[in-house]
C-alpha cells in the first residue's frame, strides 16, 4: 500500500501551477489559429472562450470542484475543440481550392468533417464515461471535466462556428472568406501508409516500455 500526503500549500502550488500552465496553453492556441486562420481562426478562438465559460456553468450547475486532473481535463478539452475546427477549416479550403463559393465550401467544410469530429469524440467520451465508472477521486474529476468538456466542444464547434459563419456570409457584400493561405502546402503529397511498418515498431515499443516499466 502506497500513500502520499500532500499539504495544503503543496496542493494550492499544484493548482496555482496548473492553471498558469492553461493560461499559457489558452494564450498559444489563440495566437497560432489566428495567424494561420486569420478571420475565421478568430472565429473558432471566440467559439473557444464560449466553449470554456459552457463548460464552467455546467461544473458549477453540477456541483464540480476544480482539481488539478480537473484542470488537465480542461487543457484537453480546449485542444479536442481546437482540433474540431481545425478539421472544418482544412475542409473549408479544400473546398475553395475546388472552385465552390463561400457558402457553398463552408456547407461542404462543417459536411464532410462531420463524421470525423464525431467518431474521435464518441470514442473519446466511451473512454471518459470508464474512467469515470471505475477511477477513484482524482481520476473522476478528470474523466468528469472531459465528458463535460467534450459536449460543450461539439456543441461549440458544430453549431456556434456555424451560426457566426452563417451571419458573416449573408450580407450580400461578402466577396471572400478570411481563412488563411488557401493554397499553401496543397500538392504536398506524404505516403504515410509506407511509414506504417516503422510506426507500429515504435508504437510497440513505447507501449511495452510502459507495461515493463
Amino acid at each position: 500500500v502506497h500513500e502520499n500526503r500532500i499539504g495544503a500549500t503543496l496542493g494550492q502550488d499544484s493548482v496555482e501551477r496548473g492553471f498558469l500552465a492553461g493560461k499559457i496553453g489558452f494564450l498559444l492556441v489563440f495566437v497560432l489559429m489566428f495567424v494561420w486562420y486569420r478571420g475565421s481562426g478568430l472565429v473558432a478562438n471566440l467559439s473557444l472562450i464560449f466553449n470554456l465559460l459552457v463548460l464552467l456553468a455546467l461544473m458549477v450547475f453540477l456541483g464540480a470542484t476544480m482539481t488539478l486532473p480537473g484542470i488537465a481535463g480542461l487543457i484537453l478539452t480546449v485542444g479536442m475543440a481546437v482540433d474540431a475546427n481545425v478539421i472544418i477549416f482544412e475542409r473549408i479550403r479544400e473546398e475553395l481550392r475546388a472552385g465552390k463559393t463561400i457558402r457553398a465550401a463552408i456547407d461542404s467544410g462543417y459536411g464532410n468533417a462531420l463524421s470525423a469530429i464525431i467518431d474521435a469524440n464518441i470514442t473519446t467520451f466511451i473512454v471518459g464515461i470508464v474512467l469515470y465508472e471505475f477511477g477513484t477521486g482524482p481520476i473522476r474529476g478528470f474523466a468528469l471535466t472531459l465528458c463535460i468538456g467534450i459536449v460543450s466542444s461539439l456543441f461549440t464547434a458544430l453549431i456556434v462556428t456555424r451560426t457566426i459563419f452563417g451571419l458573416w456570409t449573408s450580407r450580400s457584400s461578402v466577396s471572400g472568406l478570411s481563412i488563411g493561405p488557401v493554397a499553401f502546402m496543397a500538392d504536398m503529397k506524404v505516403a504515410f501508409l509506407s511509414l506504417r511498418k516503422i510506426a507500429l515498431g515504435a508504437s510497440g515499443v513505447v507501449l511495452a516500455a510502459g507495461i515493463l516499466s
